[in-house]
């Protein structure tokens, strides 16, 4: 009898370890990224080259070009990580731009700037641009003023850094210089 009651009891932990893992797999979005894609390739040998940029509000940039030796394939994207430390943990969050997503970025950062952190709205108003990795731009109003934020991971806020309008200008600056240096690095 205590033998069967010991399967039980470890069968009903297996079950619900088995469920708590599901549920942290569901938690994090799967990237749609090309950059993220191209890292995945089984069976090719890829080499990745990391170009130093700013770093903005505690946000690390880097241009990351990478190249399939077999195919001759380059792609790159515009890498952007924070850090979190709390005295439980340190954790690091990386967020890609794929080069193809930086002007609409661009864009973004710049009517953000431009209209409307000048702006006052009656309401409670928020404002966002998602990659096709999670990385998040945008700016909410709230308590009569804006807000604006870069999480390089959008499913946890570990990973947000909270901008002015020097630190947007910053953020084009940097997205225009990876810009350039992707297009010279994979031509």
């Amino acid at each position: 009898m205590k033998k069967w009651i010991l399967a039980l009891i470890v069968a009903i932990f297996a079950s619900m370890t088995a469920f708590a893992q599901e549920q942290a797999k569901d938690a994090i979005p799967e990237s749609k990224s090309k950059a993220v894609e191209f890292l995945k390739a089984d069976g090719s040998l890829l080499i990745k080259e990391f170009y130093d940029l700013d770093i903005i509000k505690g946000v690390e940039c880097q241009v990351l070009v990478i190249t399939n030796v077999v195919t001759k394939k380059k792609l790159g994207c515009l890498r952007l990580e924070t850090r979190y430390s709390s005295s439980y943990s340190k954790d690091s969050y990386i967020g890609t731009l794929d080069s193809d997503e930086l002007d609409a970025c661009i864009q973004s950062l710049q009517y953000i700037k431009d209209t409307l952190l000048p702006s006052t709205p009656e309401v409670y108003t928020e404002v966002e641009y998602k990659t096709n990795d999670g990385v998040k731009f945008g700016a909410y109003y709230a308590n009569n003023k804006w807000t604006a934020y870069v999480y390089t991971k959008g499913y946890t806020s570990r990973s947000a850094a909270f901008l002015n309008a020097e630190n947007i200008d910053k953020f084009i600056e940097v997205m225009r210089h990876a810009k350039a240096l992707i297009a010279e690095k994979t031509a």
